[in-house]
């Protein structure tokens, strides 16, 4: 099994889907979780899910709509505090049948399933190297 515990995971699209069960399964083997999800509700019952699944979890959630990339910018600066950063989750994400645009101009899709993970992971990037070497395989096999 790979060495979790008290590592510091952070997962974008956590309120549902494959976000939520990947921090269902870390959380149940030591993973410190940082939830990003849109929808209080959603995220609120993510978060009281996982605690249950696993009460000694140390969890948290943030919210914010990842195709705008100012509430992206202000999620990167909350999340840049923290002290340490292992392992950053880009999952969130969706297909828009009617094409809009963002009020930065850019396409909704592109925005939410491209540009929000490259603007965060830009954002994280100095924790995240600070926390080295979780980008080398950092996870002993036993």
């Amino acid at each position: 099994m790979a060495v979790i515990d008290g590592r510091l995971f952070i997962i974008t699209g956590a309120t549902s889907g494959i976000g939520l069960e990947t921090a269902r399964q870390l959380a149940g083997i030591g993973a410190r979780l940082v939830l990003v999800g849109r929808d209080p509700a959603r995220g609120t019952a993510a978060v009281d899910e996982i605690k249950r699944l696993a009460p000694r979890a140390a969890v948290e959630i943030h919210y914010a709509d990842l195709a705008r990339m100012d509430q992206v910018r202000e999620l990167g600066a909350k999340l840049a505090a923290l002290p340490r950063i292992d392992v950053l989750i880009n999952n969130a994400g969706a297909f828009f049948w009617r094409r809009q645009f963002t009020a930065y101009g850019l396409e909704r899709t592109f925005a939410l399933n491209h540009m929000s993970y490259f603007v965060l992971t830009h954002g994280l990037r100095e924790r995240l190297h600070a926390a080295a070497p979780a980008s080398r395989n950092s996870f002993d096999q036993a």
